[in-house]
């Protein structure tokens, strides 16, 4: 088969269409060598794409513009030009190409939470996907949530949505001794404990719900601990911020901004505990990183959070303040728990691997074909 894979999002440090298409066409053409790869890009001189050109089966092939208006058309005049069989896109497919089409959608939270989303974005979507299921030969999304979100807005069919689970890297892992890693912390303001959030800073994420626990639990428990945002500054209402300047925490209340996937591991091991309050969520793949680096994770009991994490973690009510800050003193006071939800998160990690969801993405591929 000529599988083209739209692969520009690969471009786009931090995001989670980019990891999943990073690990997804890493482990295809790890386990797949009879079928070629067309990967279509935008800037062809982005440092990741060269460890690619060694592949005898795998091409890079460069739209040149990163203007979706341009790049997608264009992308399906390549599929004629590389006479491709499949072609695998996320979300937006070109009005006109060859091949068979397979869309992967992570899920459909610009249409819980449009407040998340560019306007133009948000609009684009809503008007291009309804048709973009229909005409697609198979959907592929990350959970049995997800599944059943799309099936029932988009009135399509169970059997044309498949679901394929993403996975976690190895570099995710439980690192016994990490002494000389605590400089590196340092440099970010971190100078003890540490209670720990990764994602998007936007309204879905619920970070506002994890701060005011946080306060709750310096002003109640007077816990020694500070409390570590990474991410994206996308959507950092002024009422929020406003609270926090108040606050006579707020120098405990650290904003990281985007970390490397590469230093990522050290906070997940340094920290006591991983809370992700999200509202909504296609996956939840910070809760899984955090698990395989043996960190206790606490989330939320809604959406598809508990198929990541199980019974590996405490699922709470992420609207009730009070029960996540229960949660978090529950955690952290526990030495005990601790160590049994290290444990319980190691075990329930190993079951995500990035090659099973290649495996799976290359069955449905040959599937399409029949």
């Amino acid at each position: 088969m000529r599988i083209g894979i739209d692969f520009h999002t690969a471009e786009r440090e931090g995001s989670g269409n980019c990891t999943y298409i990073r690990n997804l066409v890493e482990s295809l053409i790890k386990i797949d060598k009879e079928n070629e790869y067309f990967l279509y890009i935008t800037n062809i001189n982005y440092p990741y794409y060269k460890r690619f050109r060694k592949d005898g089966n795998v091409y890079l092939c460069s739209t040149k513009s990163n203007n979706p208006f341009i790049r997608i058309p264009l992308l399906g005049i390549r599929t004629f030009i590389d006479k491709i069989d499949i072609l695998h896109v996320l979300y937006i497919a070109p009005p006109i190409h060859r091949g068979k089409l397979v869309l992967t959608i992570h899920d459909v939270s610009f249409l819980h939470f449009p407040e998340c989303f560019r306007k133009l974005e948000n609009i684009r979507q809503k008007i291009l996907i309804p048709g973009n299921i229909k005409k697609a030969d198979k959907v592929l999304t990350i959970s049995k949530h997800s599944k059943k979100d799309i099936t029932e807005n988009y009135n399509v069919t169970d059997n044309k949505v498949k679901i394929t689970y993403l996975g976690v890297k190895t570099i995710f892992k439980a690192v016994e001794n990490l002494k000389d890693k605590s400089e590196f912390l340092k440099e970010h303001g971190i100078c003890g404990k540490f209670i720990f959030f990764l994602g998007r800073i936007d309204a879905r994420k619920n970070i506002f719900a994890l701060i005011k626990a946080f306060m709750s639990l310096k002003q109640q428990k007077q816990i020694p601990y500070q409390l570590v945002i990474a991410g994206k500054k996308d959507f950092l209402t002024k009422s929020m911020q406003k609270e926090i300047d108040m606050s006579n925490y707020k120098k405990d209340i650290i904003f990281a901004g985007y970390l490397s996937e590469e230093t990522l591991p050290i906070f997940y091991n340094f920290a006591e505990v991983f809370v992700y309050p999200s509202l909504y969520e296609g996956f939840g793949l910070p809760c899984l990183e955090a698990m395989a680096c043996g960190c206790p994770v606490i989330s939320s009991n809604c959406s598809s959070i508990p198929e990541v994490v199980g019974d590996a973690g405490i699922l709470t009510d992420p609207c009730d303040v009070d029960k996540l800050a229960s949660a978090i003193y529950k955690v952290v006071s526990n030495r005990e728990l601790k160590l049994k939800m290290k444990k319980k998160g190691l075990q329930q990690a190993e079951k995500f691997k990035w090659e099973n969801t290649a495996r799976e993405t290359l069955e449905i591929y040959k599937e399409t074909m029949l």
